[in-house]
C-alpha cells in the first residue's frame, strides 16, 4: 500500500475514506460499550447535524497500523457519544471499529492481526504495493480482498501496478476495486 502523509504528526494513511457512526470504546470503568460518533460542524449553530464521521486506514511511527477517525469531509470535529468534548481526530486500534468497517478498510493490504496492550492492531506482511489475478479468471484482486485470498498459489499471478494488470487484459473486481 502506498502510504500518505496525513497532516497529522507521525501518522500515514492510505486507502479509502469509509462511513463510520459507531466505535467501540472503554467507558470511564474500563468497560467496552459502543458509542455513537458523529461530526460536529458548527459551533456557531445553535442545532448541530448529525452526520457519520470517517474511517481511513493509518500507521504510527511503530509500524502500528489502526484507523484515523476524522469528520466527514474533513471539515469538522468529532463527538463521541452524548459528550460535550469534540475532538479534531481519533486514532483507534482495529478493535474499536464494526466488522464491517474493519473489513473495508483492510482489503487494500495483506496484513496479520496482533494483539499489543489489549488491543488488536495489524501489521503489514508485504509493504510493497501490488495486485493478484488468477490465470482462470479474468478479474484482479487487492491483496486483501475475501477472493484474492482463495486464489491457489498455482494460478496466482501478481501484477506491480494497477496498470500492468489492465495492460495484461484483468478488470478490476468490483468489491475490492482492484
Amino acid at each position: 500500500m502506498r502510504w500518505k502523509i496525513s497532516g497529522i504528526s507521525s501518522i500515514q494513511v492510505g486507502g479509502k475514506c469509509i462511513p463510520l457512526s459507531t466505535l467501540w470504546l472503554k467507558d470511564r470503568w474500563g468497560r467496552r460499550r459502543r458509542f455513537r460518533v458523529s461530526t460536529f460542524a458548527g459551533f456557531d449553530e445553535k442545532k448541530h447535524r448529525s452526520v457519520p464521521s470517517w474511517s481511513q486506514l493509518a500507521r504510527d511511527e511503530k509500524g502500528r497500523i489502526g484507523a484515523l477517525i476524522v469528520g466527514a469531509h474533513h471539515s469538522g470535529w468529532l463527538r463521541i457519544g452524548s459528550s460535550k468534548k469534540i475532538v479534531p481526530y481519533l486514532f483507534v486500534s482495529l478493535d474499536a471499529l464494526p466488522k464491517k468497517v474493519r473489513r473495508k478498510l483492510l482489503i487494500p493490504i495483506e496484513y496479520e492481526l496482533i494483539e499489543e496492550e489489549d488491543t488488536i492492531v495489524a501489521r503489514e506482511k508485504n509493504p510493497s504495493p501490488f495486485y493478484i489475478a488468477s490465470k482462470n479468471s479474468k478479474l484482479f484482486h487487492e491483496p486483501g480482498c475475501w477472493q484474492a485470498k482463495r486464489i491457489k498459489d498455482e494460478y496466482k499471478v501478481i501484477f506491480k501496478t494497477r496498470k500492468e494488470a489492465l495492460e495484461a487484459g484483468y478488470t478490476p473486481h468490483r468489491v475490492c476495486g482492484g
